[in-house]
């Protein structure tokens, strides 16, 4: 009867990805493009720009996602 007891999946808060969600599919290339390239953008203006354009994700996310990224966060992937 308890064969297939499994817990649930955690699902961690991520602004990255629910903001990824609301991104058609070039936009969301775009934007995990950027997050992940260092040398053209610090996180600082990273943040700046996404700002401007209405999606604001801080620079202390951008940053410890970029420091630390999860592995099986749709953000990463």
């Amino acid at each position: 009867m308890l064969e297939d007891l499994v817990p649930p999946a955690r699902v961690r808060p991520c602004a990255i990805r629910d903001t990824l969600a609301n991104l058609d599919d070039a936009d969301g290339a775009i934007l995990k493009a950027a997050l992940f390239d260092f040398e053209a953008w610090s996180a600082r203006a990273l943040s700046a720009a996404l700002t401007a354009r209405g999606l604001p994700l801080g620079e202390k996310i951008l940053r410890e996602r970029r420091a630390k990224p999860c592995d099986d966060c749709t953000c990463r992937q």
